[in-house]
């Protein structure tokens, strides 16, 4: 009302400075998230440093690579790669809500995503051709015969794998990220990992297609002397945090461009007659790049507050919403292409090695 009775000269002057206002607000939110976001990375480095790739894999591999029941490997002879998948995450977002309007108090929520421009499948294939080619050959150096892919595919029970089987690549959401999956050149490949599928594919493991027992029936169509191995890796670019809190209003999101192979997921399982995990054998921790790749990072905060006036009876809302965009176009692709092949490499070569110490 009180506008409506000033001067259009003086309207306009009061309009510019509510506006020069909300911008300093938003640049200001906008310069916290940031300064947020860079205080997470420099504590998720701290906790995980870089592997030094110029040292020998051997020289860390009792670091990072942990072997579940590695007795078992003495008693292999041959052994099949039934699976073999390695999933490049392009896309992760979560999101947090705290408060609440009850009694004129205030409800946030925040949403940060990150992610990475589409890289060529090409360079993917290239990658992963060369991996699957190089772990064959790590198994024939220990003296273990490797079953050709082909012998595999004519078994009856590999057929009965097709409902849980995808053409490579496969483009799908995760637990926690958009994926391409990729397997070597005439593979197909299926997500052996219930922790990295989302609620509906977690469901397929439990009541869909039993992979694990399939899989088990194939060592019996190969007459009981080929053990089965399927290769797992997960190459990721973020690492993103939420919390919230209802009773303190806040709700916080946080992004830090950390290049890494995961931890537990990267991982190797043998299969044999009777059991699914024979052995494993897996990274304990992140192998994490020496290369800091700048993802783009969005990141929306809104809050809505309600004040209610008892002499009245009435409620007026109030609702916020700020967007925050940073990285756009800084994603160096060629440093991706090059550390994602060396980490899958440092990981296959510490593997290798561990169970080279278990022969």
């Amino acid at each position: 009302m009180l506008l409506l009775a000033l001067s259009p000269p003086v309207q306009a002057g009061v309009f510019d400075a509510i506006s020069d206002l909300s911008k300093a607000i938003s640049e200001g939110n906008a310069k916290a998230d940031a300064k947020s976001d860079a205080d997470f990375e420099e504590d998720t480095s701290k906790k995980f440093p870089p592997y030094r790739f110029e040292a020998p894999a051997a020289s860390q591999s009792a670091q990072y690579v942990e072997t579940v029941r590695g007795s078992n490997f003495k008693s292999i002879k041959k052994v099949g790669i039934v699976n073999f998948s390695v999933e490049f995450a392009l896309f992760k977002e979560v999101s947090a809500m705290g408060g609440s309007q009850y009694q004129g108090g205030t409800a946030r929520d925040s949403t940060k995503s990150m992610k990475i421009p589409q890289p060529e499948v090409a360079r993917l294939q290239q990658m992963v051709d060369s991996l699957y080619a190089r772990t064959a050959q790590d198994f024939a150096s220990m003296g273990i015969e490797v079953v050709p892919f082909e012998r595999l595919k004519a078994t009856k029970h590999f057929a009965e794998l097709a409902p849980a089987q995808h053409a490579s690549p496969w483009l799908t959401d995760t637990k926690d990220s958009q994926s391409v999956f990729i397997a070597p050149s005439g593979m197909p490949l299926y997500m052996d990992n219930p922790n990295r599928a989302d609620f509906l594919k977690g469901l397929g493991f439990t009541f869909g297609t039993n992979t694990r027992m399939k899989e088990i029936m194939m060592t019996y169509d190969l007459n009981q002397e080929v053990h089965l191995v399927s290769v797992n890796m997960v190459v990721d670019f973020a690492a993103l945090k939420s919390s919230g809190s209802s009773f303190l209003s806040v709700a916080s999101t946080r992004g830090a461009n950390l290049h890494h192979l995961h931890a537990s997921n990267t991982f190797y399982r043998f299969i044999s007659t009777t059991q699914p995990e024979l052995m494993v054998v897996k990274l304990k921790q992140p192998l994490v790049s020496d290369v800091r790749l700048i993802a783009e990072t969005s990141t929306v905060k809104g809050q809505v507050s309600t004040q209610n006036f008892n002499a009245t009876g009435m409620a007026v809302e109030t609702t916020q919403k700020d967007a925050y965009n940073r990285g756009a176009g800084q994603f160096d692709q060629e440093s991706y292409y090059r550390r994602s092949g060396d980490m899958l490499d440092a990981s296959r070569q510490m593997f290798a090695e561990e169970l080279r110490k278990l022969r």
